[in-house]
């Protein structure tokens, strides 16, 4: 029986477009996405479909999903959930515990990025339990260390800083680039609130060979270019 998150979004497919996902999400032999297929449906009309269908899904359907060998249903499964986490405010632990114990599936950047910080960072800001952050941050899975690393722009969106700048540290050892990438972004968003926090923590972490010249990169995107290029040159 076909999947009913697969046979919803099947009509928007867009062949077209799988080989530039296929390539975008390195799903080829070697890749950090190797093995996921695509049908080519863009994030809009995944957004549209879980809109339309997320509290019509009961959670056997959401928790396969989250695991189908189709890149396109599980995120759309993590929309879903995302959207039921939203409108239903008693039962929001229930569904951060639901996605934590179905997060197999959740193995690439785009799919990290859409739930850590919605749900995740949320609900640790908001119970003052970091438990599953540090879990995760503990995990050798570099999708787990890259969730704990995202899932704190909740709390830098609050103006705080201190679970951001100690979890990026911890990720950072022996980090691949797609983790070293989210790490860059996280003191990127910290350098657009606070820049003197972020500058010293990076000058810290550059000198000291914790952070690399990829996370610099980032994390002072949004900084003067002599400037950045000036702080480069320091290491």
């Amino acid at each position: 029986m076909e999947h009913p998150i697969y046979a919803a979004l099947l009509p928007l497919a867009e062949p077209n477009r799988v080989k530039d996902f296929s390539r975008y999400f390195q799903n080829y032999p070697g890749g950090y996405g190797e093995g996921d297929v695509f049908i080519g449906v863009m994030v809009p009309n995944r957004r549209l479909v879980a809109k339309v269908y997320a509290l019509q899904w009961d959670e056997d359907v959401l928790a396969s999903g989250l695991v189908h060998e189709c890149h396109e249903v599980r995120h759309t499964a993590l929309f879903a959930l995302i959207r039921r986490f939203g409108a239903e405010r008693k039962r929001r632990g229930h569904w951060h515990d639901f996605l934590r114990d179905h997060f197999e599936g959740i193995n690439n950047w785009d799919l990290v990025d859409t739930c850590a910080y919605k749900i995740f960072g949320r609900m640790a800001f908001e119970s003052g339990d970091n438990s599953t952050l540090e879990a995760f941050l503990a995990s050798e899975n570099m999708w787990h260390k890259r969730t704990a690393v995202v899932s704190t722009l909740h709390m830098i969106n609050h103006g705080r800083f201190d679970e951001a700048l100690a979890y990026c540290q911890v990720a950072a050892e022996g980090a691949p680039d797609i983790l070293q990438k989210g790490i860059g972004w996280v003191l990127k968003c910290i350098w657009q609130k606070d820049a003197a926090v972020a500058e010293a923590h990076l000058e810290m972490g550059y000198l000291s060979g914790l952070y690399s010249r990829l996370v610099i990169r980032i994390g002072l995107e949004k900084a003067d270019k002599d400037f950045r290029n000036a702080f480069l040159a320091m290491r």
